[in-house]
């Protein structure tokens, strides 16, 4: 049996999907904006690299702890931004001067979480302040803190995919 208008539908239907945007309403919180870069001082200059244009761009600063690094009892912001391409700049409003240490994630299926493997280790790109390697865990505060004076500062964050 032949149906004369199905392949012009097919192609159309094709044709319309592929018209979707590229990337879904993705689910950015109103209270996770980063702070107008410039704005107020002091200030954390956060520029990420290897971020590519789909998902989620998370950044979190932390204050000192040795027990809490990396959970939410000692993360003090955590800024999510559509993800870019290349490089991205966000800007956190510090409470003052001090130490403080970052990470970042793409999530790049925009779930919201850090995608993990079997061993605990990030599925997702990520990045620790001074560019600390994730080798068979995660870091100490010490190894991926930094100090920011009265002025702010500024930070690169490189991801690295595992």
């Amino acid at each position: 049996m032949r149906f004369p208008g199905a392949l012009p539908a097919l192609l159309f239907l094709i044709a319309a999907a592929g018209a979707a945007p590229a990337q879904a309403k993705l689910d950015i919180r109103p209270y996770e904006a980063g702070a107008e870069c410039g704005a107020h001082a002091p200030q954390l200059y956060v520029t990420v690299s290897g971020v590519t244009p789909q998902g989620i761009l998370a950044v979190e600063l932390y204050r000192p702890s040795k027990k809490d690094f990396l959970r939410k009892a000692s993360r003090i912001h955590r800024i999510r931004v559509p993800a870019g391409s290349g490089e991205q700049t966000v800007c956190f409003d510090l409470p003052g001067a001090g130490v403080y240490a970052l990470a970042a994630y793409h999530d790049v299926d925009a779930d919201r979480d850090l995608d993990q493997r079997w061993n605990g280790m990030p599925a997702e790109p990520f990045a620790l302040s001074n560019n600390e390697p994730l080798k068979f865990g995660f870091p100490k505060f010490e190894d991926a803190a930094f100090r920011v004076g009265e002025n702010g500062g500024v930070v690169r964050l490189e991801l690295q995919s595992r």
